[in-house]
């Protein structure tokens, strides 16, 4: 049986995460916090790894904005095998850097595999104005593990003037989106809809979240997996329908194809979340003007889900982990923060805490979107994401795999898929030393 209530499962989570770290036994050390504060002739220098747009433009404007502590930035791949994979070697061989971004989903893999450092004391003051889904994500075992950036509601982006040229209405129901396709292809043959990611993990994640699905649940001392769940399926049974019907392009997950038939105006709508605006920006700059964003359809309750969503952590062994913080939480709270981020014009990251989202909206560029207003519109979604939802520490390898069965499946069957990414996080589960819910 499910636990009753949202916090009944979370402080349950809270224990099952704390016998991870026994398990794996990496619980984290206290840091030497003697080195925050360098003097102007020797200020103290951290390292920071991270992919996001905008960060090193982030670190620049620290650089600038104080002498005590001095950031060197790098740039690492996106990724389970790219950046994740870099700090876990670099953990091993001693070279790691201080402060990582870290997606959400990735927070309690990294954690039990003990790559990142307890940050409850450090760190503590900065996820209180987070909204409570957030905060639930950077929160395991009892304690802070990272600092939250953002949150990252589901939108719809979608094609203003080919909607307009044929008349179609704007759907907020998926049943009207699948009606609004079939229109569609019939006034444009070789447009669709849509390029649906079918092997995007990720938004597979956040459309089942919508749906009312939570993969990851506790029961005592036991995870249990839920990923071939009734709601789950419910979304693998929309898509599998629009793929069979031909009424979307079924491509790869931010693949050439994709982009290219974006490019040649042959992609009505986007499935994205609210940094998805600072994406297609950057990737068709030729469509300016021609986009607006909206809420996710949705099944009649008005919920939606988060696709991503990042934090900033201490690594662990960092020897300057307070001057680590002092960065982090610069980073994480300030308008000048938000403000150099933006300001490159590739990022339009949601901040977490509220109060920094004006100045968001007026670091970005909306001339992109005619004007609109996108951080209302993502804002107002917010309160609307599903809560309850939590990653596992198996689920960067679970997804892995995951995403391998989603790709096969082009002839929209994901039934199969879903069933091998149940088996899977149940067997990594077990070879992780956990306990699995009968």
């Amino acid at each position: 049986m499910k636990p009753t209530s949202t916090r009944s499962t979370l402080v349950r989570i809270a224990a099952v995460v704390s016998l991870a770290l026994a398990a794996t036994a990496c619980g984290s050390e206290d840091k030497d916090s003697s080195d925050s504060a360098g003097s102007s002739d020797e200020p103290v220098t951290i390292s920071y790894w991270s992919w996001m747009p905008g960060t090193k433009e982030t670190a620049e404007a620290f650089n600038k904005a104080q002498k005590k502590v001095r950031v060197q930035f790098s740039e690492v791949p996106a990724g389970l095998a790219g950046g994740y994979d870099k700090l876990a070697k670099g953990v091993k061989a001693g070279n790691a850097p201080d402060v990582m971004n870290v997606e959400y989903q990735a927070l309690p893999d990294l954690v039990t595999q003990g790559l990142i450092a307890d940050s409850s004391d450090l760190l503590g003051d900065t996820v209180k104005k987070s909204p409570q889904q957030v905060q639930d994500l950077v929160t395991l075992g009892g304690k802070q593990w990272a600092a939250p950036f953002d949150v990252a509601p589901q939108m719809m982006y979608y094609r203003k003037d080919l909607f307009e040229k044929h008349k179609i209405e704007v759907p907020k129901t998926w049943d009207a989106y699948a009606e609004a396709a079939e229109k569609i292809k019939k006034a444009d043959p070789k447009a669709r809809i849509t390029a649906f990611w079918s092997d995007d993990t990720a938004t597979w994640a956040a459309l089942a979240q919508q749906a009312g699905a939570t993969w990851y649940t506790a029961e005592g001392d036991a995870w249990k997996v839920d990923i071939n769940d009734s709601a789950t399926n419910k979304v693998a049974d929309f898509w599998g329908e629009m793929v069979k019907d031909d009424l979307v392009f079924n491509h790869k997950a931010w693949s050439p194809e994709s982009t290219k038939a974006t490019a040649d105006h042959r992609v009505y709508t986007r499935i994205s979340a609210s940094w998805g605006a600072g994406a297609l920006k950057t990737e068709q700059p030729d469509q300016s003007g021609k986009w607006a964003a909206v809420a996710l359809p949705g099944w009649g309750d008005g919920k939606t889900g988060m696709v991503g969503g990042s934090s900033f952590a201490v690594v662990k062994d960092s020897k300057k982990a307070a001057a680590a913080a002092e960065f982090i939480t610069w980073a994480t709270t300030s308008d000048e923060a938000v403000k150099a981020r933006l300001a490159a014009g590739t990022s339009s990251a949601l901040p977490a805490d509220e109060k920094l989202r004006t100045v968001a909206k007026e670091s970005f560029d909306t001339a992109y979107f005619g004007g609109q207003d996108v951080y209302a519109a993502a804002s107002e979604q917010v309160p609307n994401i599903n809560g309850g939802w939590v990653w596992s520490p198996v689920h960067n390898a679970t997804s892995v795999e995951l995403t391998a069965a989603l790709g096969k499946a082009t002839d929209g069957d994901f039934s199969a898929a879903l069933a091998k990414g149940q088996a899977t996080a149940e067997k990594l589960i077990k070879d992780r030393g956990l306990k699995l819910a009968e």
